[in-house]
């Protein structure tokens, strides 16, 4: 089987990456999606979708400090405008959860919904647990402890064959 070798680095001038940033705060200003924008760009100046991902960020991160209005007050105006919304708006259920969703994400209350949460009880008993084998104790130990590190945000440890 033989491997071919990786491809010359080529670097963007410092008038093409001008270029390349300005489209991708127009794309923003536009409101594209990220992954629109990492497509369109990937292919019109032959780079990585990774690389998009970076000018994304530097251009979110330029577009905020070229506001003439504080962060803050920018925030406290995108607050009210939900706020207002879920008032006065005729707003269907779907529509008031990703309001309320967005305002606690302002709030810096981010995460997930407790829709999405999954809950990690298993109604075990005493009983269902003195009944079962060894196999299953072991499985629905794992099952509980994943379920139980997905609901606290942690990644689960894995097990390697010296950690058993």
């Amino acid at each position: 089987m033989t491997t071919t070798p990786p491809k010359a680095r080529k670097r963007l001038s410092s008038e093409r990456r001008h270029q390349l940033l300005e489209a991708v705060k127009m794309l923003l200003g536009l409101h594209r999606h990220p992954s629109d924008i990492k497509r369109a760009i990937s292919k019109e100046y032959q780079i990585s979708p990774r690389s998009v991902e970076r000018y994304i960020t530097r251009a979110r991160r330029e577009m905020v400090e070229s506001l003439t209005i504080p962060f803050e007050q920018l925030l406290a105006q995108s607050y009210q405008y939900y706020l207002y919304k879920l008032q006065y708006g005729n707003l269907s259920e779907r529509e008031q959860i990703r309001c309320r969703e967005r305002m606690d994400k302002l709030l810096g209350l981010g995460g997930t919904s407790q829709s999405r949460v999954r809950r990690w009880t298993h109604n075990l008993t005493p009983e269902k647990i003195q009944n079962m084998s060894d196999e299953e104790l072991n499985a629905t130990r794992e099952v509980v402890l994943k379920d139980y590190y997905r609901s606290r945000g942690e990644s689960y440890p894995r097990r390697t064959r010296d950690n058993t």
